[in-house]
């Protein structure tokens, strides 16, 4: 990439800037934007009159090129290398500091990961602000305490009496929490308790904030949807009764009357608990002493607008910053979760076998010689050994059957035993090309492909198509109630026991109050055809949190067949030993999270090949591959080590500055992802 001969000027020399009676006259403020050009804090005059409130992290109004801007303060200096008159600040917008000088460290340590500026952050930071709402609010004097606050019927556990004596190590490391050394775990869940009625993901969670509000610390609770953050909400306000008015709810069906003052109540420690979606992952807290994440991989707690940040990171930056606690819990682990306990980073809580087996379904994958005895009808949409099962279970309740969203996707096979088509290469998918057959991950083009699995050179494509019709279910269960339950408005709740087939799309199954008398899942090859990255870790996540509302000992079937290695763990419900094998095959294929990766889209992709090798040591990329924008933009994929993490961050920072029209006939249309779920691009 060309550069600027900048050897040559001068590094503008710092000034100092006549206060007019002010101490530190000159405030570094970030302004709320998008714009990498004003992205860095800029420097702003203070007048005596906004003195006093111009503190660092308050909200104040300035203008940049005759454009009025929001900011925060972040800095108060007596100097700046701005070598033109200083404009002055135009007002304050807020009379609180919304952002403490921890928040904006950690605003700097997110957006360096993501190889951002901390200013294109700001809108995920602070919510619209409510000035009815500042009016009626009263920051906490020094004397305020929330331990004070928990009611007093409150009595502490220890560890043995916990739900966390449940897990190998569990009971300690719940006494470590209460004793106050902020302990940090990956749980996998115990799926169901006979002796507990309320969903156990919820009553062990609120006995870790119940030790953590003993201590006069706050915790934040983070929920893949809305749906499920009003749940744990609600279960938290009764679980502590008169003492619900600490506990806030700042999720995307929120108001903004509603969120901002949760945010407040958060920010100046009013509330003990914060419950939230992905969005209150940023949340500033006075006194943060736990960070709580459950289903910390789901997709939906990852931003689907640049900077594309993961909640689940920015809780790990906080964890770190702040030397809180941490928990991530699911009935699945997946291979980052693997890597924090194999760092020590956390500790892994499990439950032992006997109890495991005791609280879980039986779940069953047929083989292929399984589904070759079964004749035509494996290949139906309710296969009749499904029909069986389900309605052994509708004789004592009801049964779920899940069924794939509505959708449709493309892959290339072996037209003989039916394994996916992958890169010898990079293991990406291979796709047709014109008559080419080519990885739409590397761009290799390949030539005298022989199955891996059988040895074939014949391929086919296959468009795999879903699209469910309740009728063609009902009709093997002419008699039986039929309940349907999609993602979003139309998602039930709970179901009582009472004998029905409930269907429903994945993260849309209802709570059944005694558990479900058995489970199918249809059309099992939408998910498993899929030839992504995150295929093994979703098949795992999905289903053994279906399998989780099935009552202990019931059957869950999957009606096809699964790689045997997939099968058997879902079978003998581990997930600790997929995680293993998939950081395995992560680390040796340059994937996150045992590599720093991000995938790089531009119309002048040679030039940022350039510059990326001019800017880091260890740098290698696959590519580049046509984009799915078109117009010319091509793909690449960069893997770094981790420990140049923070170098990558700066090289994305660069060639976004480099690449925005700094210079006459440089064309801009940058699109960078940091860490991106698959790089092949298959990703929901």
């Amino acid at each position: 990439m060309d550069t600027l001969p900048l050897d040559a000027f001068e590094i503008p020399a710092t000034r100092v800037v006549a206060g007019n009676g002010v101490t530190h006259p000159v405030a570094a403020v970030l302004i709320n934007t998008a714009l990498p050009q004003l992205a860095q804090a800029l420097d702003f005059r203070i007048d005596p009159q906004y003195d006093s409130r111009a503190v660092v992290g308050s909200l104040v109004k300035v203008k940049v090129s005759e454009q009025n801007h929001l900011g925060v303060v972040v800095s108060r200096k007596d100097s700046t290398d701005w070598q033109k008159p200083l404009r002055g600040i135009e007002g304050i917008a807020s009379p609180l500091p919304l952002l403490s000088p921890t928040d904006l460290e950690l605003l700097d340590r997110v957006a360096l990961h993501y190889g951002v500026f901390s200013a294109q952050l700001l809108k995920y930071v602070l919510p619209n602000r409510r000035a009815e709402v500042e009016k009626s609010f009263t920051v906490p004097d020094l004397e305020w305490n929330l331990a004070d606050k928990l009611p007093q019927s409150s009595t502490e556990i220890s560890g043995a009496e916990s739900l966390w004596a449940r897990y190998r190590g569990g009971a300690q490391w719940f006494d470590a929490l209460r004793a106050g050394s902020h302990p940090r775990a990956v749980v996998t869940s115990l799926p169901k308790d006979n002796a507990i009625s309320a969903p156990p993901r919820f009553q062990d969670m609120a006995q870790l904030v119940q030790a953590v509000w003993a201590r006069g610390e706050q915790s934040l609770l983070i929920y893949p949807t809305a749906e499920q953050a009003t749940q744990a909400f609600l279960y938290l306000q009764r679980y502590f009764g008169a003492a619900g008015e600490h506990i806030v709810l700042y999720s995307s069906q929120s108001s903004p009357a509603s969120q901002y003052r949760a945010f407040l109540a958060a920010r100046f420690g009013r509330a003990a608990v914060v419950v939230g979606t992905r969005g209150a992952a940023f949340l500033p807290l006075e006194k943060p002493g736990l960070f709580y994440c459950w289903d910390n991989l789901h997709f939906a707690l990852n931003s689907d607008m640049s900077p594309n940040f993961s909640a689940r990171q920015v809780l790990l930056y906080r964890t770190d910053q702040s030397q809180a606690s941490l928990v991530f819990e699911h009935y699945c682990v997946h291979a980052a979760d693997l890597q924090l306990v194999q760092r020590g980073f956390a500790q892994g809580l499990a439950p032992d076998r006997t109890r495991l087996r005791e609280s879980t379904a039986r779940i069953t994958v047929p083989d292929t010689e399984d589904l070759q005895s079964q004749g035509p009808s494996a290949g139906m949409l309710f296969p009749d050994r499904a029909v069986r099962i389900a309605r052994q279970g509708l004789r004592r309740g009801p049964v779920l059957v899940l069924i794939p969203p509505d959708g449709e996707f493309s892959v290339v096979s072996c037209a003989n035993c039916a394994q996916n088509a992958v890169c010898l290469r990079c293991h990406g998918p291979l796709q047709f090309r014109g008559s080419r057959l080519e990885c739409a991950r590397c761009g290799q083009v390949a030539t005298d492909y022989s199955c891996p699995r059988c040895g074939s050179t014949r391929l086919r494509g296959r468009h795999l198509v879903s699209r469910t019709v309740i009728d063609d279910i009902g009709v093997n269960f002419k008699n039986t109630p039929v309940v349907v339950s999609r993602p979003g408005a139309e998602a039930l709740d709970q179901i009582d026991q009472s004998s029905r087939l409930v269907v429903a799309n994945p993260g849309a199954e209802p709570i059944a109050i005694d558990g479900y008398q058995a489970a199918i899942v249809l059309r099992p090859h939408m998910l498993s055809s899929r030839n992504t990255l995150w295929r093994t870790q979703e098949i795992m996540r999905r289903w053994l949190a279906a399998a989780s509302l099935v009552a202990p000992g019931k059957p869950f079937y999957i009606a096809g067949g699964l790689e045997e290695t997939l099968a058997q763990s879902l079978i003998r419900w581990d997930p600790w030993g997929t995680a293993q094998r998939d950081l395995l095959e992560r680390l040796e294929g340059g994937f996150a999270p045992a590599w720093r990766t991000a995938t790089i889209e531009s119309a002048h992709i040679e030039t940022v090949v350039d510059y990326l090798g001019q800017a880091l040591e260890d740098f290698s990329y696959l590519g580049p591959v046509a984009s799915r924008r078109g117009g010319g933009y091509r793909l690449i994929f960069v893997s770094v080590p981790l420990r140049q993490g923070p170098a990558l961050g700066r090289a994305l920072r660069a060639l976004t500055l480099q690449m925005t029209g700094y210079r006459k006939g440089q064309a801009g249309g940058l699109y960078i992802q940091v860490d991106p779920e698959d790089p092949g691009g298959q990703v929901g």
